[in-house]
């Protein structure tokens, strides 16, 4: 009996390291130099004076743009509650040098960056001659719950897309709390000025939302009026049979 119960232990753990290396072997290595020569949903805003500046969309996709000054390697990677950590995905990568040169995924490895994906992570790393520059890419989000991590420290922006809004609680949300809003082009932007931990998120609505939902509001308001009547007239004919079969009343229906 011990003979088989080590046996089928030693089954057990053999198709547990099987699969951590399966699982190795499928999500990790670099990530293929035609996602990261890809074009981004739009042009990316290297101009910009924050540490990470971030646009939303009112498509899948966003862009942000990453001050990696002084940063040798960065951490992508996406908390989920029961898989642990989880590589975070993007596309479109491009690097700009300080002098304006922009190069794209291809490129940078050439020079000496590395992109490599393993199953917890991925991790971007920059080269030797690659001081002061700044880091841009794209991934799947939506403006009306977008959140990210603090992946570089320091001032952040978030642009929403035209028509979107965070003031009206409960659909709209903004975290950290010491935010300011401003209006550039139509469009508003929430900046930070220092976001050193944590994540960053925004919950933003359009002005139709509004509109659907109050009617959903109207609706359940409505639902509820008429389902509390239904109640009580029901309540009131089961008393009242009661009372006809003489099994008693409640004492409230003798007040």
């Amino acid at each position: 009996m011990n003979r088989r119960f080590a046996l089928a232990i030693a089954v057990v753990a053999l198709l547990a390291v099987s699969a951590g290396c399966l699982t190795y072997v499928n999500d990790g290595g670099e990530v293929a130099n035609e996602t990261l020569d890809a074009e981004p949903p739009h042009a990316y805003d290297f101009a910009t004076d924050r540490d990470a500046e971030v646009n939303l969309s009112t498509g899948t996709r966003y862009t942000v743009v990453y001050n990696v000054s002084g940063v040798d390697e960065i951490r992508f990677y996406r908390q989920t509650p029961y898989a642990g950590d989880q590589p975070f995905e993007f596309d479109a990568f491009r690097y700009q040098y300080p002098d304006g040169e922009v190069i794209d995924g291809s490129e940078f490895r050439a020079r000496g960056g590395e992109i490599e994906r393993t199953p917890d992570e991925t991790w971007v790393r920059f080269g030797d001659d690659m001081e002061g520059g700044r880091m841009a890419l794209s991934a799947s989000g939506s403006p009306r719950r977008f959140t990210t991590l603090t992946y570089v420290e320091g001032s952040y922006a978030v642009t929403l897309p035209p028509g979107f809004s965070t003031d009206v609680p409960i659909v709209g949300h903004v975290s950290p709390r010491d935010h300011e809003i401003e209006t550039v082009d139509g469009r508003d932007r929430i900046t930070w000025d220092s976001v050193t931990s944590g994540s960053v998120v925004v919950q933003s609505y359009r002005e139709t939302d509004l509109l659907v939902f109050g009617v959903i509001l109207a609706i359940a308001a409505v639902a509820a009026v008429v389902g509390t009547m239904y109640f009580r007239r029901q309540l009131e004919e089961l008393r009242e049979r009661r009372r006809q079969l003489g099994l008693g009343v409640y004492e409230d229906d003798e007040e």
